[in-house]
């Protein structure tokens, strides 16, 4: 198709253990290691050759692995009893859905 703008691309952040911090004050602790694994497509809308709208589909965490990055503060909140675990940790699995009409 003439004009077609598609993709498809995946992504991978592996973050490694941070064992190497500031102890004094008790102001940073280890992190275990972590990966996330990303996917997205997207493409054009068109009606009789011409583009209406891009629509895009994003997976973030696809693995749905539960960390919390080493310089976050929140890692160091309170007991979680609904979790069983200290603090807050950063978002699981996620799905997007995005149109984008464009005005003009």
């Amino acid at each position: 198709m003439e004009g077609m703008n598609a993709y498809v691309a995946a992504n991978v952040d592996w973050y490694l253990q941070q064992n190497h911090y500031f102890a004094a004050y008790d102001t940073e602790t280890v992190t275990p290691s972590y990966l996330l694994i990303g996917l997205s497509a997207g493409t054009d809308i068109q009606v009789r050759g011409r583009k209406i709208a891009e629509l895009h589909f994003v997976v973030d965490n696809l693995t749905d692995v539960c960390y919390q990055n080493h310089l976050s503060r929140l890692k160091y909140a309170d007991w979680n009893m609904a979790t069983g675990r200290q603090g807050v940790f950063n978002m699981g699995r996620n799905f997007v859905l995005k149109l984008a009409v464009p005005i003009g």
